[in-house]
């Protein structure tokens, strides 16, 4: 059998699969199809070497998911108006997972990857990979409503609506292949030329500097391998050149006291970053790399680990958007168990430049995550922190990572502002979650004693306030409220007591009875024990516009109930939050006041 032949069978034999896969990855139907014609334009260019690989449709099929994230920029199909219900509510669901998960679901479900294999292919250990898999299941069947082992039934028509999709000839696929390898010899040979020639030109930078070598060193060129047909593979296909990258020198400035070195450099970003939901932040970043440090482990002091990454947009617009999309992922992290715990916006560093603090308890032991986006002219950087332990955020070490990074890449012509005194100052959490005005779950702390994910119910109207003590009695509903509404978080997996849960309740009065509203709340909690014997209340936070109480309340000569209960207001917006533990099961009080806060930093995304 040819060549011609060998490809053609394969072709035919793949690409529907294939298809299926990468629209359960990015729920983008024209994109996905996309994806599958690109790629195996690409694996006839590559097809010497592609088949002799034991495994040819693993090396495709994870181009096929590059390329459909690159190529995916929405949710495509909430503007399909002919997509089925019950295919809608899957792609949400999948939606939801952190990528590596669903990849790690999809391939178990649709494919016949054996463990092995699918934990290979995520370049993971395969216990990590099956405690993704496992958490990936859970979630999904919570999402749907379903057991655990009635997901399959669930993706099926996912290869129904695949279906009957009419795909390039072979003999097409095959010209469009060849047709690349001469251009991309054509084209390499020309833009060294053009990088010469354009390099001697008379360009000044925003700062009005003439960039010259002495200023940029290396750290930007393009130089693609021309001739070959191949991507230059230290460059990442790309003007950005492993130079740029920080280097274990400002690692120890940035981190002191610790010996540090660098454990990779890729030209391919990945999914390398916590909250991260696809490849690239700007999908037509024309190049990216990343690179990872660790820290020599100290005994009895926490596991250090650091990342950066740095991807060129093709214009400003480009990399403001990219920018915009990489900070949404940290403000909305849809990673189970990882809390946003606080933002920092920066001024006088680069173009943009902001700072997030996370804490994840969901893998083997808990991490503490600050990470830094920053854009200077068309490039966008990003560094990570991650910390052992729930220590506190060392914000200040990531910021001087993020200032020698941008400094590193703004002398170029491709770059923009550098920095000049930074002014880092926390700010409120940006808008996110649905509903926006409303607690999500990566706003709550984890629970003592409990390492499964929270999960939300879906808002609904405040008719009953589930929020609110027994010495309140407080509405939310009637009496002059809008936009009132209130949903409940629970643990599902965690097998808690049924009483167990955090609930959440807001709505909007005029102005001043909003806060005549707080100050009857804050009178009818007071005089409680008055009122209600056997119930003691404890005032735990107090400021001009919010509360925490600890609501004691003795049941039985044996049991007491405890309750604690916040209530915040902005304006005429005002939020109750409630919280049940279950014994031991529970937060501190300031995590639990933390919520609060966080509950008030929501309502300024409530409509008017």
């Amino acid at each position: 059998m040819s060549d011609a032949e060998r490809f053609d069978a394969f072709y035919a034999a793949t690409r529907d699969g294939l298809l299926v896969l990468a629209f359960a990855l990015t729920g983008d139907l024209p994109a996905s199809r996309s994806a599958v014609r690109d790629t195996f334009v690409s694996v006839w260019h590559r097809w010497s070497k592609v088949k002799r690989l034991d495994d040819p449709e693993s090396w495709v099929r994870a181009h096929v998911w590059s390329h459909a994230q690159r190529r995916h920029t929405a949710r495509i199909w909430h503007r399909d108006r002919g997509l089925d219900r019950e295919l809608k509510a899957t792609l949400d669901a999948l939606a939801k997972l952190p990528l590596s998960s669903r990849k790690a679901l999809l391939m178990t479900q649709l494919t016949s990857a054996s463990p092995q294999e699918m934990a290979r292919e995520m370049g993971l250990p395969l216990a990590e990979a099956e405690q993704r898999l496992h958490s990936a299941t859970t979630q999904f069947a919570s999402q749907r409503g379903v057991p655990s082992e009635s997901v399959r039934p669930l993706l099926d028509p996912l290869t129904t609506h695949c279906a009957d999709q009419r795909w390039p000839r072979a003999t097409i696929i095959r010209r469009a292949g060849t047709t690349r390898r001469r251009t991309h010899a054509l084209a390499g040979a020309v833009l060294v030329v053009a990088t010469l020639v354009g390099g001697g030109l008379l360009v000044t930078d925003t700062h009005g500097v003439h960039p010259t070598l002495a200023a940029a060193g290396d750290r930007i060129r393009a130089v693609p391998a021309a001739g070959t047909g191949e991507e230059s593979p230290d460059l990442g296909g790309g003007p950005i050149s492993p130079a740029a990258l920080l280097t274990t020198a400002q690692m120890r400035s940035a981190v002191p006291g610790h010996t540090w070195r660098i454990t990779g450099t890729d030209p391919q970003q990945g999914t390398t970053l916590p909250c991260q939901r696809r490849t690239y932040a700007d999908p037509n970043a024309s190049a990216a790399l990343v690179r990872n440090f660790t820290a020599q482990r100290t005994q009895h002091q926490p596991q250090l680990a650091a990342v950066q990454t740095m991807a060129l947009s093709g214009d400003q617009d480009s990399a403001k958007q990219g920018f915009d999309t990489a900070s949404g992922w940290f403000a909305e992290c849809l990673t189970p168990q990882t809390q946003l715990l606080s933002v920092r916006s920066v001024r006088g560093l680069g173009d943009q430049a902001e700072q997030y603090s996370l804490r994840s308890w969901g893998g083997p032991r808990v991490t503490t995550l600050v990470v830094g986006v920053a854009r200077t002219g068309r490039i966008t950087t990003m560094t990570l922190t991650r910390t052992s332990g729930a220590t506190k955020p060392d914000v200040t070490a990531n910021l001087k990572m993020l200032v020698s990074a941008v400094d590193d890449l703004c002398p170029s012509m491709l770059g923009g502002r550098c920095s000049v005194r930074p002014q880092p100052a926390f700010v409120p959490a940006p808008t996110a979650g649905d509903p926006p005005m409303m607690l999500s779950e990566f706003d709550l702390p984890p629970v003592v004693g409990v390492r499964d994910p929270w999960a939300g119910t879906t808002p609904r109207q405040a008719v009953k306030n589930l929020a609110a003590t027994g010495c309140d009695a407080s509405r939310f509903h009637g009496g002059g409220w809008t936009h009132d509404a209130t949903r409940t978080f629970l643990v599902p997996t965690a097998h808690l007591a049924p009483a167990f849960g955090l609930t959440e309740t807001v709505g909007r009065l005029p102005e001043p009875k909003a806060q005549s509203f707080v100050n009857g709340v804050r009178s009818r909690l007071a005089n409680c024990h008055g009122r209600h014997l056997g119930t003691k209340v404890l005032r735990l936070a107090s400021d001009a516009d919010m509360t925490v109480w600890r609501v004691l309340t003795k049941v039985t000569d044996k049991q007491t109930v405890t309750f604690y209960m916040g209530i915040i207001r902005r304006g005429g917006a005002v939020a109750q939050v409630g919280f049940v533990p279950d014994g031991a099961h529970t937060m501190t009080t300031d995590e639990f006041v933390g919520v609060v806060r966080r509950a008030g930093e929501r309502l300024a995304a409530m409509p008017r």
